[in-house]
């Protein structure tokens, strides 16, 4: 649905490059999740994407058509990198303003629905000016979703939302990708909200891309073992989800529950169980190994 050719871009003045020959592509249907420490290049790739930059090379394409060649070629996005909305005019109007713009007028029963789902339908008439940080990412958020995008470019979409406003979220674009087949490119410093989202993730360090790799199954929960297990009759228990390296087997929640009774009941039987744990998740694995 979206490709991304040897895109480079570098900002007068600088010497070096913000981001150098990126390539890749996203899917339709497809939820992605940019991550990378501060000053990576992640902001300067989706603002290339949503056409607020002009790259100094390469080239984007948008379902076969290069970005740049035609306008309104983006319509039919959802953009959100930086809070925009004009802060003098309420939360609704707003929103109302946007769908006329886009000829979507047909939409604002949408508004409602929108609303109450990033817990801002009590603000609704409320002019954005005077909002926390969080409520300003959620406005602009509102606006990013009301017109019901084919893809979606969200930057930070989990701040200023509650544990509940957050799982809500994490369920309705689930929602939308499995029903609508709407592509997301998601960028979030909330790796464990990623991790409940996304099923591949590009990481990007010093402005080019480092690693590209699918999201994990499902998690899974360390037992660290004493220096008396038998290996050899462990091996028994193994399979390809519950797995042993250096006396930590490693079982993940998709394991039978046959599976688990018997690996489980054989370790206590013979006392071999020092500890248990959530396994820290694969994103912050990613990041402390760039450290």
């Amino acid at each position: 649905m979206l490709t991304i050719k040897n895109l480079s871009k570098q900002f007068a003045g600088n010497d070096f490059y913000s981001l150098k020959d990126v390539n890749l592509e996203i899917k339709k249907g497809e939820i992605v999740g940019l991550i990378g420490k501060n000053g990576a290049g992640k902001s300067t790739l989706m603002k290339l994407m949503a056409k607020s930059l002009k790259p100094s090379s390469g080239t984007i394409t948008y379902n076969g058509v290069d970005i740049h060649t035609a306008d309104n070629l983006l319509k039919d996005f959802g953009i959100m990198i930086d809070p925009v909305f004009y802060p003098e005019m309420s939360v609704v109007d707003n929103l109302k303003f946007y769908l006329k713009l886009h000829g979507k007028t047909d939409l604002y029963p949408n508004i409602e629905t929108t609303l109450k789902l990033l817990e801002l339908w009590e603000a609704r008439n409320r002019k954005p000016k005077g909002f926390s940080f969080g409520m300003k990412q959620r406005t602009a958020l509102a606006i990013a979703m009301v017109a019901e995008p084919d893809f979606l470019i969200l930057d930070e979409p989990f701040v200023g939302l509650d544990p509940i406003g957050v799982q809500k979220l994490i369920d309705i674009l689930k929602k939308w990708s499995q029903e609508r087949n709407i592509s997301m490119l998601i960028s979030s410093h909330q790796l464990g909200e990623l991790e409940a989202l996304c099923e591949r993730y590009i990481y990007i360090e010093k402005g080019q891309l480092a690693d590209e790799f699918d999201g994990q199954s499902a998690p899974s929960v360390l037992i660290e073992l004493n220096s008396q297990v038998d290996e050899v009759i462990l091996a028994n228990y193994l399979s390809e989800q519950i797995t042993l390296k250096e006396n930590i087997l490693d079982i993940s929640t998709q394991a039978s529950s046959e599976e688990l009774n018997q690996v489980l009941a054989y370790l206590a039987s013979q006392n071999l169980i020092n500890h248990i744990q959530v396994k820290e998740n694969h994103l912050k694995e990613i990041f402390s190994q760039g450290e």
